[in-house]
């Protein structure tokens, strides 16, 4: 019997928003439309970093859902 049956796998994606790039303190923000319609697919945030360019930074979003079991 393998030790996967019965455990739950997830698959993964990396989601960068560069929209949020130029937000400010006291701005209002950015509405994260790309992750509103992930979330409807199944798709749930784990993880928050920052990727760094050359001049600015933007939050990269780890997501993860669960894999259909055969």
């Amino acid at each position: 019997m393998s030790e996967s049956r019965g455990m739950q796998q997830w698959e993964y994606l990396l989601v960068p928003l560069e929209d949020a790039a130029g937000v400010k303190k006291q701005s209002e923000g950015v509405v994260p439309e790309r992750l509103n319609v992930l979330g409807s697919q199944g798709w749930e945030a784990v993880g928050l970093t920052l990727k760094k360019g050359d001049l600015v930074a933007w939050p990269v979003v780890l997501l993860k859902r669960a894999v259909a079991q055969p």
